[in-house]
């Protein structure tokens, strides 16, 4: 009988619905502490803090780091990136100095102006070309090489100003006026039509 009774308040525990409640944790709300964390957690929480580096004394001031955008240097790229023929070393000034890093000259502006100029040049001339994709006067057919893709092609055309170009609508600009070319998988052989600049 007592086993009886054992068993019947065992299945009556079973069953009942208590189940835990989990609290939800606020961001900066004081919470009260139910039970302290087991000394496995300390442990591992100060074995943890004692391999942190902590430095200590006047080497610990804050870092305060500061730039001065109008005086960020400048740095010229070579010209197998820009494109141009030829390299200029920036000049020195009326008095025979050098030129300031700080200040940018006009030599070394040149080549980001170029890729700008080039660039702008390039969307224009197939904007224009995709208005008119039958006019003569505003395309070029280029054939490609063996093991060449698009981009390598205006390169091979256009110089190295050509990767500073948004691939994406260059891809899908082009492929509007060459009907009948896969342009992302171009065969030896292939012709492409390209604006003219």
């Amino acid at each position: 009988m007592k086993s009886l009774l054992l068993l019947c308040s065992l299945l009556l525990l079973a069953c009942e619905n208590d189940h835990p409640t989990i609290k939800i944790i606020e961001i900066n709300k004081k919470m009260v502490l139910e039970e302290w964390p087991d000394s496995n957690y300390i442990a591992s929480l100060d074995s943890i803090l004692k391999l942190e580096p902590i430095k200590k004394g006047k080497d610990s001031a804050d870092v305060k780091l500061k730039m001065n955008a109008f005086k960020a240097p400048t740095f010229q790229l070579p010209p197998s990136v820009t494109g141009s023929k030829n390299t200029k070393k920036p000049s020195a000034n009326k008095q025979g100095k050098p030129a300031k890093p700080g200040k940018p000259s006009s030599e070394v502006a040149k080549p980001s102006n170029n890729a700008e100029n080039f660039i702008g040049k390039f969307t224009n001339a197939l904007a224009a070309l995709q208005s008119d994709p039958s006019n003569k006067s505003l395309y070029k057919v280029v054939t490609v090489n063996e093991g060449e893709d698009l981009f390598k092609l205006l390169r091979r055309t256009y110089g190295a100003g050509t990767q500073n170009l948004p691939r994406f609508y260059v891809l899908s600009a082009l492929q509007s006026v060459n009907a009948g070319v896969m342009l992302e998988h171009l065969n030896a052989g292939d012709k492409v039509r390209v604006p003219k600049l």
